[in-house]
């Protein structure tokens, strides 16, 4: 099985280019795929300046609001299928958000992956969160859960037990993005609960999450969790460097964090970096 990097990213030129070196330092041998979902009018010169570090470039040119690409980047990751990544030379992809650090090797990391197996971080019963998840517990949001499901129900018949994730940590196979470039009404639900639904619908293989483990805020049984398990989750706090950097180095410690925002210090240049990144204010591009 032939896995490669799906780089996604649409800011901070800076922090890309620190976030793809430690990918490659990590990771050699395997092919980084870079999308671009920012600005049109800034594409050529992240194009210029992070194309050294990838093996393909592709951009996202619609352009449309920032919200809509928050709420529906699984179809970005679709397009960039459709459009560049189904000539590509893989059968999984990692996607490697621009606000994500992975300290370690993939091959460390993932879990034994068979060919045609799907990995979403937090994979869990839509069951267990109802009670608190805003995407099922808001009245208007909940409504549009209900006609996901039956929209879904209605095109590929009922789904046993649905699940949900965080959009964080992604591992999905070529089959899943085939199978979901053809779906109707694509911008029906959220991508939180819509990708792993669809991927139960389709016959993939969800594989347990055991090396993302999100932490989910909003979920009362995290509540005076212990630092180290809060240090991946989908809300704007970014972590912490220094608790970052000492948990990346403890021994069977987190190796994955996200949000931050940050030069990662991983080799020398990197630490230059970070002294000139405190004395420059941080550009888009």
């Amino acid at each position: 099985m032939q896995l490669a990097l799906l780089f996604w990213f649409y800011r901070d030129v800076a922090v890309c280019r620190n976030r793809l070196r430690l990918l490659r330092r990590r990771n050699p041998g395997v092919p980084i795929y870079g999308l671009y979902g920012g600005p049109p009018a800034d594409e050529n010169s992240f194009g210029r300046e992070l194309g050294p570090w990838l093996d393909d470039f592709w951009a996202f040119r619609d352009d449309v609001a920032t919200d809509w690409k928050w709420r529906h980047g699984d179809l970005m990751l679709t397009r960039w299928f459709t459009a560049r990544g189904e000539s590509l030379e893989w059968d999984t992809v990692f996607v490697a958000q621009w606000d994500m650090v992975v300290t370690a090797p993939l091959s460390g990391l993932l879990p034994p992956l068979e060919p045609g197996q799907m990995l979403l971080s937090g994979l869990r019963p839509v069951r267990e969160v109802e009670q608190w998840w805003r995407w099922t517990r808001w009245e208007e949001t909940s409504a549009e859960y209900r006609a996901f499901l039956a929209h879904v129900e209605a095109r590929l018949g009922p789904v046993a037990d649905p699940m949900c994730c965080q959009f964080i940590g992604l591992v999905l196979p070529r089959p899943f993005f085939t199978a979901y470039a053809g779906i109707d009404e694509p911008e029906l639900g959220f991508l939180e609960y819509k990708v792993p639904i669809y991927a139960q619908a389709f016959g993939i293989p969800l594989v347990p999450d055991t090396c993302f483990r999100p932490f989910w805020p909003e979920d009362p049984a995290m509540a005076g969790a212990a630092r180290h398990a809060t240090m991946l989750h989908a809300w704007r706090t970014p972590v912490r460097l220094p608790v970052m950097a000492a948990e990346a180095l403890r021994p069977g410690g987190r190796r994955v964090f996200h949000p931050y925002h940050g030069i990662y210090p991983h080799d020398l240049r990197s630490l230059s970096d970070v002294v000139r990144r405190r004395r420059e204010p941080a550009t888009a591009s």
